[in-house]
């Protein structure tokens, strides 16, 4: 039987969950909070995220325990803040993920020491690397929630386990693509959520299309001089997975993190702006972390530098975009 076990009760989980189930995927999903599960079991429905959506219960065990989910399938995908895989990973024990295929969907950097998830995974669980991936946009959950035309990649260095999961999440709206560029397509999923901040700025502040454009093209520039700069060799950067996935995060309604900065940018502090998001910002503290990191490889890259001065050292928005608009081409 095809069985995947589900970690996470937001959005993006239950876009997948309903994929998944679509296709007659066992679904077994962990969410944290009791009267959450009840709901989800009573009427397959998730009350907290895509309400609207009537998800198919034959095909979904769902429980708050974390480690029976766990055990229950081979194959584990992890869909939760960054911020919040620390903490659950000391629930969970570690030899429920042995011989397990784990695949995480989180766009942000992990732990002190700021590192991917894919690699926080492996590091802290000694999973081998073969037995990891990641799931890739540009794949908006409340795109797929409507049946709205998607594309997804998974990638892993074992393409050959891809190949034989892209079907289980491959629809009549979602086409699935595969790619060995683990870390490359990790690293501009976290980048893009800090370019969406700016450009989110940028509309706050009301800057037009022209502008936008630029800091558009000039986000792809500095992606690639950090990817080369770490010593990752990328696919080609107008691929879906990176430059369609960073335009989808600049540009949709539906990106929070563009919304978060277009209240920066309208006036609202950080704290404030923060304060109004129904959900994770997962933007925000990828900016303190992409920003450790590429100073310590003496690596300045202006929009990255814009958003952390903005974010964590509150300098002026419209002065910090003055500066900008000098650093950029």
């Amino acid at each position: 039987m095809k069985e995947i076990s589900v970690i996470g009760g937001g959005s993006m989980a239950t876009a997948l969950v309903k994929i998944l189930t679509e296709n007659k995927v066992q679904v077994n999903w962990y969410v944290k909070r009791l009267n959450q599960a009840d709901h989800i079991r009573e009427k397959d429905i998730n009350p907290d995220y895509l309400s609207f959506v009537k998800l198919q219960g034959d095909f979904i065990y769902i429980s708050t325990d974390l480690n029976e989910i766990i055990k229950r399938s081979p194959i584990i995908v992890f869909l939760i803040p960054s911020s919040q895989l620390t903490h659950l990973s000391l629930q969970i024990e570690v030899e429920s993920l042995k011989n397990k295929f784990i695949i995480t969907s989180i766009k942000g950097l992990v732990g002190t020491d700021k590192v991917l998830p894919s690699v926080f995974m492996s590091n802290y669980f000694a999973i081998p690397e073969i037995d990891i991936g990641i799931i890739a946009g540009p794949c908006h959950a409340e795109e797929i929630a409507h049946n709205r035309r998607t594309y997804m990649t998974l990638c892993s260095k074992n393409l050959h386990m891809m190949e034989q999961l892209a079907p289980y999440f491959s629809t009549s709206y979602v086409s699935v693509g595969t790619s060995e560029d683990l870390l490359g397509i990790e690293y501009a999923a976290i980048y893009k959520n800090v370019v969406g901040i700016i450009i989110g700025i940028a509309k706050g502040l009301n800057y037009g299309d022209n502008f936008i454009a630029v800091l558009m093209s000039n986000a792809i520039n500095e992606l690639q001089l950090f990817l080369k700069t770490i010593g990752i060799h990328t696919e080609n950067l107008a691929s879906s997975s990176y430059l369609g996935d960073m335009l989808v995060t600049g540009y949709s309604h539906h990106s929070r993190n563009r919304t978060f900065g277009e209240l920066i940018g309208k006036g609202l502090s950080v704290e404030q702006a923060m304060r109004k998001m129904s959900m994770v910002v997962e933007g925000y503290t990828a900016t303190q972390g992409l920003y450790q990191l590429s100073k310590s490889i003496k690596l300045m890259i202006p929009l990255l530098y814009t958003s952390y001065r903005i974010l964590f050292l509150h300098m002026p928005v419209d002065t910090e975009f003055k500066l900008l608009e000098k650093n950029i081409r």
